[in-house]
């Protein structure tokens, strides 16, 4: 039987710094939304990522759901796959900082767990 706890998939915040003026960084950010994995899906992927059987695109393939992003004049741009590949083209590292994010998010979410877990309130019953 499959308990749903949540949805199947999530947003996470994203940040692709661009180089501007005078080298002074562009921060763009964005929130991006993955799919939601079993843990044995998402550890196949980690390794299959560190050991370079698949690339940051194939790994976007699987996982990338959508995005919220807006051009410099506020304009949203939608999320397609022939956008996608214009943007990792145009912005040298955008694909990479959709990784980041991906992999920042589950840090996050698995610091946060520890953090409730060793802070449960302790027992009324003393020694």
């Amino acid at each position: 039987m499959t308990v749903v706890l949540a949805s199947a998939a999530y947003w996470a915040p994203a940040r692709y710094t661009l180089v501007g003026d005078d080298a002074k960084p562009v921060n763009v950010d964005f929130r991006v939304r993955f799919k939601r994995l079993k843990r044995s899906e998402r550890q196949d992927l980690e390794t299959q990522l560190a050991q370079k059987e698949i690339d940051d695109k194939a790994f976007l393939d699987r996982v990338l759901v959508d995005w919220e992003l807006k051009d410099v004049r506020g304009q949203v741009v939608p999320y397609t796959e022939a956008m996608r590949a214009e943007l990792v083209e145009d912005w040298d590292g955008f694909e990479v900082a959709m990784v980041h994010a991906f992999f920042d998010a589950g840090r996050k979410s698995r610091e946060a767990s520890e953090i409730e877990k060793n802070s449960a309130a302790p027992s009324a019953t003393t020694a």
